[in-house]
C-alpha cells in the first residue's frame, strides 16, 4: 500500500503547474466549443486533444487544434486554481471560439513517475473519437472531462495508481455557467459522446 501511495503522489507532483492557454479564433464565422475540465477528489494533470477534420462544406483539413486540460495550482499538492464549481468534482467551464467545421477529440495524455527512474507519459492503447460540429455564431457543449483516482476503487487492479477519466454530461451544471458568459441568445447544442461504448477502463461515464 505504501508503494501505491508513493506512486499516486508522484503522479501529482510530476504534473505541470498551470495549463497552456489556447488562442481564440477571431474570424467572423467562428463558433464556440464549451466543456468542463477538472478533477474528482484531488488534483491530477492530463490533457485531451481535439482537432478539426473538415470545413462546414466537407473539405478535409487539420488546421484547428486545442487541448482540454485542468488549471492546476500549487507545488507539491496540486489543486484546481480558482474553480468555477466545487464538490466531488472541482473545475472550470471553458468556452473557446474556434473555426466552424467538423471536429473530434481523439487522444489523451497524462504524466507520471516511473519507479525505475524518470518521468513518463501515458496515452490510450485503443483509438477513440468524440465528434462534434461547430457552427458560426453558435456554441457546442461536448461534456465534462474529469480525472479521478483509481486507488481504492475496483479499477485499482487494472489501472494501478494511474487514475481514470470521467467523461460525462454535466449540462445542468455547466450550461448555467456558460450561458452567463456567452452573448445573450447564443444557441447551445449538446454533443456529448457516451464513452462507455469504447469498452475502456480508463474512459468512464460514472464512478465505479
Amino acid at each position: 500500500m505504501l508503494r501505491l501511495w508513493a506512486a499516486f503522489l508522484a503522479l501529482m507532483i510530476a504534473a505541470p503547474v498551470t495549463a497552456r492557454a489556447d488562442k481564440d479564433y477571431d474570424g467572423a464565422d467562428g463558433g464556440y466549443v464549451v466543456y468542463a475540465v477538472g478533477n474528482v477528489s484531488t488534483g491530477m494533470n492530463f490533457d485531451f486533444s481535439y482537432h478539426r477534420l473538415a470545413t462546414p462544406d466537407g473539405q478535409p483539413v487539420d488546421d484547428a487544434k486545442g487541448k482540454i486540460e485542468p488549471r492546476l495550482g500549487g507545488a507539491i499538492y496540486l489543486k484546481i486554481k480558482n474553480p468555477d464549481f466545487t464538490g466531488e468534482e472541482s473545475g472550470h467551464v471553458v468556452i473557446r471560439r474556434i473555426p466552424p467545421g467538423h471536429y473530434q477529440v481523439d487522444r489523451f495524455f497524462f504524466a507520471g513517475w516511473n519507479p525505475a527512474g524518470g518521468s513518463v507519459r501515458w496515452s490510450p492503447a485503443r483509438p477513440f473519437a468524440l465528434p462534434f460540429d461547430i457552427r458560426p455564431g453558435e456554441a457546442t457543449y461536448i461534456g465534462s472531462f474529469m480525472r479521478a483516482p483509481s486507488l481504492g476503487t475496483p479499477l485499482q487492479p487494472v489501472l494501478g495508481a494511474a487514475g481514470f477519466f470521467l467523461v460525462a454530461d454535466r449540462s445542468q451544471r455547466d450550461l448555467a455557467i456558460a450561458t452567463a458568459r456567452l452573448t445573450p441568445g447564443t444557441k447551445i447544442t449538446s454533443a456529448v459522446t457516451d464513452v462507455s461504448a469504447f469498452g475502456s477502463a480508463a474512459l468512464r461515464t460514472s464512478l465505479p
